[in-house]
């Protein structure tokens, strides 16, 4: 039985990639496919790995390999503690395995175990495992802090997705068993929070009584700090919970073939010990494995057809905010993409989510020994808002996507193209705009905390943080019209770049659309940029004020932005007036 399941599998792997070889015919595929793989050439293949440095006689000096350092081992472990313990807290769906619905329709049926079904299962995930390990192998094979070689670092990653890859199969039906006593998802919820707590308690206690209060010095540089991050995981008891997941990660760090024998047999070990668990555990997944089956069907069909259709909510959702009978059309779209995207995105929870995060960063960071901290996180949070700002759209198609779906639909309102398009930005506009307000009034706090900061003066501080928040505005809505009108000029290219799917052309076509995103943007910033620096200029020269220079450069380059933003949407109105999905998009 196991030769047979293994042979279906090499065959339908055998077929999957001749139908990726049969796809490049498609002109659009094979184009995209020479950017993908030129793409992985530049940036992987072709520097190859690290050199050593040279003298400029042509000789070499002799490096040994740099061992992996000791705060790597515990780092990783914590990491795939947090992993492990989310497949406990988060899933909330019955134990199912993922099959295909031929899969279904012909093994289920069919005289074969329940352990035969799930030796198929293991066999089938080992492909996904071994590609995913090759790919982070020429990854990770880069980073010379690592040590060690190739073929390491790929038996490394193996061993960490084979096992975790059999601790999902193996929670999902330790959940199964638990809905049977009584313990429903949120009582598993409380219960694996409580552990949660419970370590968290006791080892903040056990620091309390075995550490020093962290000092200067501690915190001075990132060598000091990542020394005091070591003590603190080595601490009881969370240094005994992380024991077996230090031995998971130790082969990934060998340096070599005796450590990687010696740091090998405790992981298959644990491999076997899950693989047991896997099989012992007499659970009926195949009911709940049929609906999967079938949903993941209906969304490639969907996906095949141009259709990008979610799942209604389970239950009825509570409004934003009241809408008017009367008023502004584009106000209701607002409404009506707040309720679809969830209560997590309305503006109430991220006040009070930023409300939180602002006490709890003035509390942990107003002592003067956190100011090394201070200054990373300040760094950090100015990372994070700038990528946020400029990549957020690019990441957030999806509504897109499902914007083209619709169209028939929005095109039957009674209301102009420009309302339309209006109302179908302001739902996003104003998520990402929520989210950079919270990270720049933490970066303003972090601002005023630091002896930086605080030269800069609070006139020039309050001016440049004002500025920011005013000039996200316009700057996320013009982000968000791009990628709009991407999908109203190029929808068969949308409809490429937001579908699922692997492939190097999926990563070319990818590619080639943000590059063209990339220069459009540029183009569009740059009216703002040039009208902008003129008064901030003039400011600073001659009325010698660094912050009313900032805020009358930021509200003329505001206001050019808004000019342009409005040009944009009426241009995109008369487009979306004007646009027919059957003839825009030809089946692939």
């Amino acid at each position: 039985m196991i030769r047979a399941l293994v042979y279906l599998q090499l065959t339908s792997l055998k077929n999957a990639v001749q139908g990726r070889f049969k796809r490049l015919r498609n002109p659009r595929y094979f184009f995209a496919a020479l950017v993908g793989a030129a793409y992985f050439y530049f940036i992987i293949f072709r520097n190859g790995a690290p050199q050593p440095p040279q003298l400029p006689n042509g000789h070499v000096l002799p490096v040994e390999p740099l061992p992996a350092a000791s705060w790597l081992e515990p780092l990783g472990a914590l990491m795939l503690f947090v992993a492990v313990v989310l497949t406990w807290i988060l899933p909330n769906s019955r134990a199912a395995l993922a099959f295909t619905e031929a899969e279904v329709t012909f093994l289920f049926p069919a005289p074969v175990p329940r352990k035969a079904l799930v030796h198929f299962k293991l066999i089938k995930s080992q492909t996904g495992i071994l590609l995913s390990s090759a790919i982070l192998t020429l990854i990770s094979n880069r980073w010379t802090i690592l040590g060690g070689s190739a073929w390491i670092h790929a038996v490394g990653w193996w061993l960490i997705f084979s096992l975790y890859s059999l601790h999902l199969i193996g929670a999902s039906f330790s959940r199964e068993r638990l809905l049977g006593f009584g313990i429903n998802a949120t009582r598993r919820r409380l219960i694996a929070c409580g552990i949660l707590v419970l370590i968290g308690a006791v080892t903040w206690f056990w620091m309390g009584r075995a550490l020093a209060r962290p000092s200067a010095s501690d915190v001075e540089n990132i060598t000091s700090l990542v020394r005091y991050f070591e003590t603190v995981l080595a601490c009881p008891p969370l240094n005994w919970v992380l024991v077996p997941f230090c031995w998971v990660v130790r082969p990934f760090l060998a340096t070599n073939l005796v450590e990687l024998l010696s740091a090998v047999w405790p992981v298959m070990l644990l491999i076997g010990w899950h693989y047991l668990w896997v099989l012992r555990s007499n659970v009926a997944f195949e009911e709940a494995s049929v609906a999967l089956s079938q949903k993941r069907a209906e969304r490639a069909a969907a996906m095949r057809a141009g259709h990008w259709r979610t799942q209604a909510p389970s239950k009825k959702r509570r409004e934003p905010f009241e809408l008017a009978s009367t008023g502004f059309p584009s106000a209701a779209f607002l409404w009506k993409s707040l309720i679809a995207a969830g209560p997590v995105y309305y503006p109430k929870y991220w006040f009070m989510a930023g409300g939180v995060l602002f006490a709890g960063f003035y509390w942990f960071l107003h002592d003067p020994v956190y100011a090394p901290v201070v200054k990373a996180i300040g760094v950090s949070l100015g990372a994070i808002g700038v990528y946020g700002l400029f990549f957020g759209p690019v990441l957030a198609r999806r509504g897109l996507a499902l914007m083209l779906e619709n169209m028939d639909l929005l095109k039957g309102y009674p209301l102009r193209g420009w309302q339309v398009v209006l109302g179908e930005l302001l739902c996003p506009v104003t998520i990402l705009c929520a989210f950079e307000w919270v990270v720049l009034a933490l970066l303003g706090l972090a601002l005023v905390l630091s002896p930086e900061g605080r030269g800069l003066g609070a006139g020039v501080l309050g001016s440049g943080l004002m500025s920011a928040g005013l000039l996200v505005v316009p700057l996320a809505a013009m982000l968000f019209a791009l990628n709009y009108a991407g999908a109203l000029y190029f929808p068969a290219w949308m409809s490429a770049t937001t579908q699922h799917g692997a492939g190097i052309e999926k990563v070319g076509q990818r590619l080639i659309f943000f590059v063209g995103y990339l220069i459009v943007l540029v183009v569009a910033l740059l009216p703002s940029l040039l009208f902008g620096a003129v008064p901030f200029l003039l400011c600073y020269l001659y009325l010698d004020g660094l912050a009313m220079a900032i805020a009358f450069g930021s509200a003329t380059a505001c206001a050019v932005l808004v000019g342009e933003l409005a040009i944009a949407i009426r241009w995109l109105g008369r487009r979306f007036e004007r646009f027919d999905l059957t003839a825009e998009l030809p089946r692939a």
